[in-house]
């Protein structure tokens, strides 16, 4: 049996030949040690522990696991070490906003900020220090909450992603970069030269959270933006937030697309077998 057991400098291309992965936010990665999972996607906010990372590099059974470092571009979270220094007191920063998306405490950034920026590069900077194989970057989506505001917010949104991957690899050149939904950001070359894979949240059931099948529309305008990015040599994974005989079928769905799936709660705090 072939393990997967990347050689050194090696996360860029092994993100693209995985075939299986686990994405958990929660700090519950003991479970993750006794799958096979190619790549962990984690927060290291929960962890904040070096050696717990480099056991997770490590499968139970032998072989290689990346890990990848969560890390949210388009949003502020009211729990994270940096809301201490920036808004504990009320006070409001420029790149703060009052719009949520989703989930309370958590507010869109005016990401083309320079304070923003700053926050950005110092938590990707964490993650490199931690000994991430490569970081997940959430929020790319925000481009479409703030572009009343900003004429330019796609554009901005695509120049972030790039800053991201250019300023990671600068320290360590393989370090791959993995993005969370946003696929109408695909149409622009220069953005898709920066990503190595995209993970897609809800494809097929769950759009508006309701759990309900998507309508064929909107399945069909996705996926033909993800075949596109697959075509180009990039790797898609995809998350759905289903169990059971759902999950069964849709397992089955994303397979034959040649996708990576995972299931588990919204809330990410484990994986469905």
């Amino acid at each position: 049996m072939l393990l997967f057991s990347p050689p050194a400098n090696a996360s860029r291309s092994l993100i693209k030949s995985a075939s299986s992965w686990t994405y958990q936010l929660k700090g519950n990665v003991g479970e993750i040690h006794g799958t096979s999972a190619d790549v962990a996607v984690v927060d290291w906010d929960h962890i904040n522990n070096r050696a717990t990372i480099d056991k997770l590099k490590q499968k139970s059974g032998g072989g290689r696991r990346l890990v990848i470092g969560y890390l949210a571009i388009g949003e502020a979270e009211n729990w994270r070490s940096y809301w201490k220094n920036c808004c504990a007191n009320g006070s409001r920063p420029s790149w703060l906003t009052s719009k949520t998306q989703g989930w309370a405490g958590n507010y869109a950034t005016r990401y083309w900020d320079a304070g923003w920026k700053s926050i950005v590069m110092s938590r990707l900077n964490q993650l490199i220090d931690a000994g991430f194989d490569g970081v997940y970057l959430d929020r790319a989506d925000t481009w479409e909450t703030m572009r009343g505001e900003n004429s330019n917010a796609r554009g901005a949104m695509i120049q972030l992603v790039k800053d991201v991957a250019a300023a990671a690899r600068s320290r360590k050149a393989d370090f791959a970069i993995m993005v969370q939904n946003a696929e109408e950001l695909l149409t622009d070359s220069s953005y898709v030269a920066a990503i190595d894979a995209l993970a897609k949240e809800d494809l097929y059931h769950g759009i508006n959270h309701a759990g309900g099948r998507n309508s064929s529309g909107d399945v069909s305008h996705s996926v033909s933006l993800l075949k596109g990015l697959k075509a180009r040599g990039k790797a898609i994974y995809v998350i759905e937030y289903l169990s059971g005989s759902t999950a069964d079928k849709v397992r089955s769905e994303i397979r034959a697309q040649g996708f990576i799936p995972f299931f588990g709660p919204r809330d990410l705090g484990r994986q469905i077998h």
